[in-house]
């Protein structure tokens, strides 16, 4: 504890004592292992994406931070304190409920949402050294796995295509380059267009927590926005409505005879 400039006992406060001890029980409670940012970020309970904390201890999601939200229960049933804001990037103890700001945390806000700059990028195909997840395995960037949830092995194979097309992943590496974009008011397709960025700045990440990356969310926008005629939970060729008509006139032809 540092020495106080106007006298020494005020440092031992009882509420600045009680501060210094919960931060430095929750640092040591933070579990990287379990953190997962490749899935929709919905709150685990009320599945709402609005307002919503990482724990840091368990990785789970949940929604707001005051007395009655599902995080603030979480952090007192639980006993879990540190909980991160998936859209201002700002840490918390629950339920105490004050702000977090430590370097040794940064690590986390990278791994959410990754940043690169010009002088990396260029570097992007010269490089050949090897990164170490949290984990200890050792990954080349842009060469990870991307999981294979149930049926979707075809679009990973053109999603790990797509990020390795240098002009293509260089444009979506820099998020600055389309998050200004100006578009038609309603316009859904924008979400796409960030999902791509997002997962591209996953696959070139040389600090991730593991080796394999999750296209979930990329995923899952593709299916809201082909109207779902593209799947994850099965595989194929894309089906005009003609096709799905032409199958089920044949499947009744059959059952009729």
């Amino acid at each position: 504890l540092k020495k106080c400039l106007l006298c020494f006992e005020c440092v031992f406060n009882s509420e600045f004592t009680a501060k210094y001890i919960i931060s430095t029980k929750t640092f040591s409670s933070v579990c990287r292992s379990l953190l997962d940012f490749d899935f929709e970020k919905l709150c685990c309970i009320s599945l709402s994406n609005l307002n919503v904390y990482a724990c840091l201890v368990c990785g789970k999601y949940f929604q707001g931070r005051g007395m009655k939200s599902h995080a603030y229960t979480h952090s007192v049933q639980d006993s879990h304190h540190v909980f991160l804001n998936l859209d201002s990037k700002r840490f918390y103890c629950l339920p105490d409920n004050y702000q977090i700001i430590d370097q040794s945390l940064e690590d986390i806000v990278y791994v959410l949402n990754p940043a690169f700059v010009s002088e990396h990028i260029g570097n992007l195909d010269k490089s050949t050294k090897l990164s170490r997840a949290y984990d200890g395995t050792t990954y080349l960037p842009g060469i990870v796995g991307l999981n294979n949830i149930k049926a979707n092995d075809y679009c990973n194979v053109v999603l790990q295509a797509l990020s390795h097309v240098a002009p293509l992943r260089n444009y979506f590496l820099r998020e600055e380059n389309y998050r200004n974009i100006k578009r038609p008011p309603g316009d859904q397709m924008f979400l796409l267009v960030q999902r791509f960025g997002e997962l591209l700045r996953k696959l070139w990440n040389p600090r991730n927590f593991k080796a394999h990356v999750s296209p979930h969310e990329m995923l899952q926008a593709v299916v809201l926005l082909s109207k779902k005629r593209f799947q994850i939970t099965e595989q194929g060729l894309y089906q005009s409505k003609e096709d799905e008509q032409k199958k089920l006139m044949e499947s009744e032809e059959f059952k009729g005879q």
